[in-house]
């Protein structure tokens, strides 16, 4: 059954997805000697999602082991997992081609999360003391798109960081609807009719994702200035520009299954032209971003400040927490044991809840704070 075939009706006029109900992962001809292309694409990409990993994982040990700065740093980790997790579930997409439909709302979910800590960690730049944030944003004006005058910093914050947020919480949801509707069968992933859920799950989709990258783009315009050597537009190529590039490529698949142009054969299955062709494009491309990641996410604005002179001139970087009897005066490292700390604040759960209550605080006093002097206003000199 071809990937291009348009839904048919059955007897209680309801729409029929045209994708088979169990995808057969092998062609019935081998593709490179004595391998399928299933086996060809599992063999390529796992080898792409263990160099992704293996980078990844070393951008985030060095910034474990060198952890001058808890507040930037976890931020760095969290983002870095994006990569290897979204390439993970590209291979186990073209391992159990079945479970695809399940597994991919998960990794826009992912995404939104790595967008917040984006957001956040751009704020770290610019106001690092999380007290002073509310003083430093107010403080700024910045100008208004839709009334072409200016508006606070802090309304502008809390305006951007609503539109970030609501990205992560609207793919939650469109995870599990997605999840639910397959297994009732109505998703259909190659579903084009109103009859399926897939295309509202899309629209939304793509909507809600413009919407968060819209306002970090224009957050980062408006506010560059301010954020000093850090480089924030390099950081967000380095993990937003793969989902670009894969929203692009889902546009070009698109157009080669409404022109038939991609069609199964006797090297390659059904499943491996709407899922294993473009999950192995994902893995094949992440690798190259996950050098750039290494670049882009540097070790230096967090070693260069913490270095100090050792009796005999030279400098030594001091691997521990807190301050020891005779040792040198200075910032320390605060990982902790082989970065343990860090690791530990990595997957605490807890972290997300407690940046969304605490940033939502902070708009909240910060809007008591004003309402009183508006009520109470300073006598003039």
């Amino acid at each position: 059954m071809g990937a291009a075939e348009l839904f048919t009706r059955s007897g209680d006029d309801k729409a029929v997805c045209p994708m088979p109900a169990h995808l057969v992962p092998d062609a019935p001809e081998k593709f490179i000697g004595d391998y399928s292309f299933h086996e060809f694409n599992e063999i390529l990409s796992g080898c792409c999602s263990a160099i992704t990993c293996l980078v990844i994982f070393a951008v985030m040990a060095r910034h474990a082991l060198r952890y001058s700065d808890p507040n930037q740093q976890v931020k760095i980790m969290r983002i870095a997992t994006l990569s290897p997790l979204y390439t993970i579930y590209s291979l186990l997409s073209i391992c159990f081609p079945n479970a695809y439909v399940y597994m991919n709302g998960w990794t826009k979910f992912i995404q939104g999360l790595a967008m917040y800590w984006f957001l956040m960690l751009l704020c770290d730049f610019m106001a690092p003391n999380d007290r002073h944030r509310p003083e430093f944003f107010a403080s700024l004006r910045v100008p208004n798109t839709y009334t072409k005058g200016t508006s606070d910093g802090l309304s502008f914050l809390k305006r951007t960081w609503i539109s970030v947020l609501q990205y992560p919480i609207v793919a939650f949801i469109l995870a599990i609807v997605q999840s639910v509707t397959q297994a009732q069968g109505t998703y259909c992933l190659e579903g084009k009719g109103a009859h399926f859920s897939k295309i509202y799950i899309t629209v939304i989709n793509i909507i809600s994702l413009y919407m968060a990258i819209f306002n970090i783009i224009r957050f980062h315009k408006h506010l560059k200035s301010y954020m000093g050597e850090n480089k924030p537009m390099q950081k967000l190529i380095a993990f937003k520009m793969v989902v670009g590039l894969e929203f692009l490529e889902q546009i070009i698949f698109m157009i080669l299954d409404a022109t038939n142009t991609l069609k199964p054969s006797a090297t390659l299955s059904y499943a491996d032209i709407i899922i294993g062709i473009p999950t192995m494009i994902i893995c094949l491309q992440v690798v190259p971003f996950a050098f750039f990641f290494f670049h882009a996410f540097n070790l230096k604005p967090y070693t260069k400040a913490n270095t100090t002179r050792a009796s005999d001139g030279s400098q030594q970087y001091l691997a521990v927490d807190g301050n020891e009897a005779g040792s040198p005066l200075g910032k320390r490292y605060k990982g902790g044991p082989l970065g343990i700390y860090a690791w530990i604040e990595l997957f605490n759960p807890g972290e997300l809840y407690h940046s969304i209550r605490n940033t939502w605080r902070m708009f909240r006093e910060a809007k008591m704070g004003k309402s009183e002097m508006n009520l109470n206003p300073e006598p003039y000199a």
